[in-house]
């Protein structure tokens, strides 16, 4: 009863910071104050207590949401984009290779843990596949985690400054349809869906679990699927004391040269979206803002609450993304053994093969 009563707290000092945060207009206000408020208490190392598995359901239905604005013709719409994004998540993931070995001659460490460091994925498939390799996967875990928060952080402020009026011919459009008892179906198939992919340790597995059974819907036309407001404001609460608790002081003592040159990158990667999305947006007219998010460098769920509540287009954001998470995983191994010197494996056997992958 202690435990619970401590959970209901940390809880409600969460959304106590996300409503202080929405009352004075910052966007993402629900997330970002959520994550302020519980990363002050974390780093004063306040004993915080988060709801578990809170972000991965959270992230589920961030994703039903996204899944449920998949209509026949947004899809066929987003077949005929595939090439674009494509090749603007490879200049991504390309550009995070050269920035790799910025971080590796400037910090010193060595070039697995830069790559993996650098690399736009996940925190814990990062970190998995630099202890495979030889790297350190706690700088790469501080690196990723880092990376996601100065995202959610800085892109939707950096949002406010961009005009953004609503697309001539937009790809999607809110659903407006009350929810039901579908609903309840959806969401019982996407937590089956995605117990099963956390099993298979799938990237983003819940999220992805979301996006496939509200994508149904979406195809299907379903009726009374939409997600009430008030749970995607749950949703924000929850997944913002998520990222804010892994905020201890530890961070802080992650290296001397090692924080401020992968902030740097990542500031230089958000650059890079700014300046794609730019190109794009006068080339295509998807709108600059909704493009901005499908290239920022964060997560997928606290972009698609970004798009959500800025009423941008939130299926090409998810697209986006999603095509970096399979990119990513396909090219991970490939551009390390192309980019990554052999010398600078750092751990091998004492037959000195090198850890097999």
């Amino acid at each position: 009863m202690k435990s619970l009563a401590h959970l209901a707290a940390c809880i409600a000092v969460a959304a106590l910071g996300g409503a202080i945060a929405t009352a004075i207009h910052l966007p993402l206000g629900w997330l970002i104050g959520s994550l302020i408020v519980t990363a002050a208490l974390s780093l004063r190392q306040l004993p915080v207590k988060i709801m578990p598995y809170g972000r991965e359901l959270s992230q589920g239905l961030v994703g039903l949401a996204a899944g449920q604005r998949l209509s026949p013709e947004v899809a066929e719409k987003l077949v005929t984009l595939l090439p674009v994004m494509f090749m603007a998540t490879l200049a991504t993931i390309l550009f995070a290779c050269f920035q790799s070995r910025i971080l590796a001659r400037l910090t010193g460490i060595d070039q697995h843990t830069a790559l993996f460091s650098s690399l736009p994925g996940g925190v814990a498939e990062m970190a998995v596949l630099a202890d495979r390799y030889g790297g350190d996967p706690g700088l790469v875990s501080v690196g990723q985690f880092l990376r996601i928060l100065l995202v959610t952080l800085t892109v939707p402020q950096i949002l406010g400054f961009l005009d953004h009026p609503p697309p001539q011919a937009p790809i999607l459009s809110l659903n407006t349809l009350q929810t039901g008892p579908v609903l309840l179906l959806l969401c019982a198939a996407a937590l089956a869906i995605g117990m099963v992919m956390m099993r298979l340790r799938v990237p983003n597995g819940w999220l992805l679990a979301g996006v496939f059974a509200g994508g149904f819907a979406g195809l299907m036309e379903l009726p009374g699927t939409a997600v009430p407001p008030i749970v995607l404001v749950c949703a924000q609460v929850l997944i913002g004391a998520a990222l804010g608790s892994r905020c201890k002081p530890s961070l802080l003592r992650a290296g001397r040269l090692f924080l401020p040159v992968n902030l740097a990158g990542t500031a230089m990667l958000i650059a890079l979206a700014f300046g794609m999305a730019w190109g794009l947006d006068a080339w295509l007219g998807l709108g600059q803002a909704s493009l901005v998010l499908a290239l920022a460098p964060g997560g997928i769920a606290e972009m698609s609450l970004v798009a959500t509540s800025e009423h941008l287009d939130l299926v090409i954001v998810v697209a986006f993304h999603l095509m970096r998470v399979l990119l990513i995983i396909a090219l991970s191994v490939p551009l390390m053994r192309l980019w990554v010197k052999p010398a600078s494996v750092s751990h091998r056997h004492e037959d000195g093969s090198t850890p097999r992958g």
